[in-house]
């Protein structure tokens, strides 16, 4: 393997950590909201919830296609040389 080629590859696997720890945070949110909401005594608007909770998951799934993107480079750069 070359030297270009692992430095792709630490790139690649540091920035899969990166994705994940955020995906992660995203989610610890997005539950931290759903639990702080099912908790709440006083009204609460329940479109601005549904607001918040839907943007969230939004990020998080545009943070998976991104962390999908990264894999299929990884396996990529592992395939054999034709």
């Amino acid at each position: 393997m070359e030297m270009t080629e692992l430095t792709l590859r630490d790139r690649l696997d540091a920035e899969e950590r990166e994705l994940m720890q955020q995906i992660e945070t995203y989610e610890a949110c997005t539950m931290a909201v759903l639990s702080m909401t099912g908790e709440q005594r006083m009204s609460i608007h329940k479109l601005a919830v549904e607001d918040i909770v839907s943007i969230l998951h939004r990020i998080t799934l545009d943070l998976q296609t991104e962390l999908l993107y990264v894999r299929l480079e990884k396996a990529l750069c592992q395939s054999p040389k034709r």
